[in-house]
């Protein structure tokens, strides 16, 4: 026959057990927000005799990203672009008949001849593939290029690891003059079950010059530069993901009241975050379970 002190100790079990497991199940996603940054990128490039002193480098050819620097901090090891999904990539129509989507892959003209570091294709309609090629590489002047000729571009793009720090690269304005950005971009982190996490627009004005210069061939339709590139770099609050979803609207501008995102060409790598989000989790649980142990004490006391 249980004694009233061993009836007591079950129930109090109890109670903590279906504390604990309410505490896990009632963890909802965490709502976080992105804190924008400016940060120095080093790079590796083929230098050029330009007469007119405005170009950094050769912009046909590979620009190597070596390092970035940012309060304090170098960073030299990046995540790259793993997976892709095209979400949206609206189409035209050439004169020819030719119905192509405002996205593409771009690159350097020459970057096929620089052994510097490889590159992706130079397309129009790029597969989910050729986005990971074009962004998943740690060249500068392999980009992904989004045309002002229709409405919207949406993508998602994943990471091997969990990650919290992004940077961006936008080319922009003309070498010599102050524009460093010309576009905008809205990124949103995703959460395992694809849900928006955080999510933050990139405006053209908040680019920095990254000091470095690239022209841009998309193999039959493009081939245009040298151009400015600016960065911008965004960090994750408190989380972390493996998987951005990027997009622009408006790009050709036609949608009255609505922003013109005027076709962002960029790059985006990331770095891995310190501490990871189950630390944090565990702190949580931890914190948690021992308010809960408190309280068996205090009954089972």
């Amino acid at each position: 026959m249980k004694t009233i002190f061993d009836l007591t100790i079950a129930i109090a079990t109890t109670a903590a057990s279906f504390s604990i497991a309410s505490l896990v199940a009632a963890v909802p996603t965490v709502a976080a927000s992105f804190t924008p940054f400016s940060f120095k990128t080093n790079v590796t490039a083929s230098p050029i005799n330009d007469p007119t002193g405005n170009l950094l480098n050769d912009p046909t050819r590979d620009v190597r990203l070596d390092s970035v620097e940012f309060n304090g901090n170098t960073i030299s090891s990046f995540e790259l672009v793993k997976q892709a999904k095209i979400l949206q990539n609206d189409t035209y129509t050439l004169d020819d008949g030719s119905v192509l989507g405002v996205l593409n892959s771009g690159r350097g003209p020459n970057t096929p001849d620089d052994n510097l570091v490889g590159e992706g294709p130079s397309k129009p309609n790029p597969t989910d593939q050729d986005i990971v090629d074009s962004l998943g590489n740690l060249n500068l002047n392999s980009i992904l290029v989004t045309r002002e000729n229709a409405n919207k571009a949406s993508i998602e793009v994943s990471f091997n690891n969990p990650v919290n720090t992004f940077f961006f690269w936008e080319r922009g304005g003309t070498p010599g003059e102050a524009v460093a950005g010309d576009s905008d971009l809205l990124v949103e982190a995703l959460d395992d079950n694809n849900e928006v996490i955080a999510s933050y627009k990139i405006l053209r004005q908040n680019y920095t010059k990254a000091d470095y210069n690239i022209s841009t061939e998309v193999i039959p339709i493009l081939n245009n530069g040298p151009f400015n590139i600016g960065s911008q770099g965004i960090t994750l609050d408190g989380i972390t993901t493996k998987t951005l979803r990027l997009t622009s609207s408006n790009n050709n501008g036609l949608i009255p009241n609505i922003p013109n995102d005027n076709g962002p060409d960029f790059k985006v790598v990331a770095a891995k975050a310190v501490p990871e989000p189950t630390t944090i989790l565990g702190v949580f649980f931890v914190g948690g379970l021992g308010a809960i142990l408190k309280r068996k004490k205090t009954v089972a006391g």
